[in-house]
């Protein structure tokens, strides 16, 4: 598996779901 993702809060998002919704809103 390769992680081919820009830097997005996509990853803050399987980190830290609860914490990228607040930065969403």
């Amino acid at each position: 598996m390769e992680h081919v993702l820009p830097p997005l809060p996509y990853a803050l998002d399987a980190l830290a779901p609860e914490y990228s919704k607040e930065t969403l809103e």
